[in-house]
């Protein structure tokens, strides 16, 4: 076993003690806690046995194992960055709308007609 591979062993056993971390905390879901320990436990096998993924390998024309798991680590992140993106505009216009609601809602039922310096001068 070389360098590269005890690294992403142990990096896959950290993230698992993580993902159950979250899970014990309600953070993840059942379902997202299981998902989560299937892709840290497919990762190990790939990293303990890169020979299983042969047939992907031979079937889009890829060389190493190790390409196809950083081509699909890049397109995970596109997928995953693309994904935050839309979740943060989404809530950006939520919170914009509530600001919104709630500044008119308190402009006019505390609205005098005078600033707020009137009742010190």
């Amino acid at each position: 076993m070389i360098g590269i591979q005890i690294v992403a062993i142990l990096f896959a056993l950290w993230m698992t003690y993580f993902t159950f971390l979250h899970y014990r905390r309600h953070e993840f879901g059942k379902v997202e806690a299981i998902l989560w320990q299937i892709l840290w436990f497919g990762l190990v096998v790939v990293v303990i046995f890169p020979h299983s993924v042969q047939f992907v390998l031979n079937t889009f024309k890829i060389s190493r194992t190790f390409d196809l798991i950083v081509i699909i680590g890049i397109v995970t992140l596109f997928g995953v960055t693309f994904r935050n993106y839309v979740i943060v505009k989404r809530t950006e216009r939520r919170v914009e709308d509530l600001v919104r609601n709630d500044a008119l809602r308190g402009h006019t039922d505390g609205f005098t007609g005078q600033g707020s310096d009137a009742s010190h001068t």
